[in-house]
């Protein structure tokens, strides 16, 4: 599919000579009839709801199109403008199958580092991100993959592991963790925490640290917390995910302790300096510029429910225990919630800002 900003008469008549071609896109078949296939995962068309519902009730509404075919299923999504990791892979089979490549709805969302269908990491177009005819454009260059061993085998299957419990693929075991709204809003808080911005004072997220990819990622201003973990998920590299996905997953108990210790005892074969505890992951995730900063974690986090943060006492404790970085303004109620025993209890109480 293409976009035009103006001109939604071509959308119109596109769809509509799609729908009536005897070798229908796949995008079609499940808009009209419904799949098996997982609504996630389908073609990505990017307009405004309001113009959908407009386009449909003029023009296709003898189809039957379904409306939430369209719509995002989830609340992390890459800018348009934004959106350049893409499956080699897919693009070469659809070229085989319905002779043009398009983009798929799966790759759009913030959380996503991996095809499911061939099990591998996505791959950044190298011209840059497009507007127009992505999907040609990504399939005209040349991807490369890294070179396999065992530490990159792992992280795969990690990363993939967690990426499934997030979209909520079939028959996977939750370890005692249910896939549901209030765990998804920490999962992606703490996974955008992890990718957040590197600005030229502000350090950058530690999955990227440990990625040893900010080339091109960093900005030269000074950006607030918030807005550097908000626009940090939409410019991360698919590496950089992974890493992200891991590191969350392990924070919320969806990797077992075996599974960590055997991948941190690969990562430093590799030479990555793996965290091996949630609470190591707490103390890397932030180094507070300010009080404020670490006031402004605490007021994002404090929607969290007592459960889910008990659940992951450790890592709390983590971000409790990075306090010590503010120095001169560390104080002696800092001092006691540390020593406490349960720090992570003070992350129940709504911060006084």
């Amino acid at each position: 599919m293409t976009r035009s900003a103006s001109d939604y008469n071509a959308f119109t008549m596109a769809l509509k000579a799609m729908i009536r071609r005897r070798r229908r896109a796949p995008e079609t078949v499940l808009a009209s009839q419904g799949s098996d296939q997982w609504p996630w995962e389908s073609t990505d068309i990017d307009y405004d709801m309001h113009v959908i519902r407009e386009v449909i009730g003029k023009y296709l509404s003898s189809f039957d199109v379904k409306q939430d075919y369209f719509a995002s299923f989830f609340s992390l999504v890459v800018p348009h403008n934004m959106r350049n990791h893409y499956c080699p892979e897919c693009l070469r089979e659809d070229i085989t199958a319905i002779e043009f490549p398009y983009w798929r709805k799966a790759w759009t969302y913030c959380m996503t580092a991996y095809c499911y269908q061939h099990k591998r990491l996505l791959v950044t177009m190298r011209s840059g991100p497009s507007t127009y005819d992505r999907a040609w454009q990504a399939f005209k260059e040349e991807a490369f993959d890294s070179p396999s061993n065992a530490f990159r085998v792992m992280r795969d299957r990690l990363a993939i592991r967690v990426q499934r419990w997030y979209f909520g693929r079939p028959s996977f075991n939750t370890l005692g963790l249910e896939n549901t709204q209030s765990t998804r809003a920490l999962f992606d808080l703490t996974y955008s925490l992890l990718l957040k911005r590197r600005t030229r004072f502000e350090e950058g997220g530690y999955a990227c640290a440990l990625a040893r990819e900010n080339r091109g990622q960093v900005t030269p201003k000074s950006m607030p917390l918030t807005e550097r973990i908000q626009t940090g998920v939409s410019i991360s590299s698919p590496l950089q995910r992974a890493y992200a996905l891991i590191l969350t997953g392990m924070i919320l108990g969806l990797i077992l302790p075996s599974q960590i210790s055997s991948f941190v005892g690969l990562a430093k074969q590799s030479g990555v300096p793996w965290p091996s505890t949630p609470f190591v992951i707490g103390k890397m995730a932030i180094l507070y510029s300010n009080r404020e900063e670490y006031l402004e974690l605490r007021k994002l986090y404090s929607a969290t429910p007592p459960d889910l943060i008990a659940q992951c006492a450790e890592f709390f404790r983590g971000l409790e225990h990075a306090v010590y970085s503010l120095r001169d303004e560390y104080s002696s109620q800092d001092r006691l919630w540390l020593e406490s025993g349960t720090p992570h209890q003070r992350w129940l109480v709504f911060p006084d800002l």
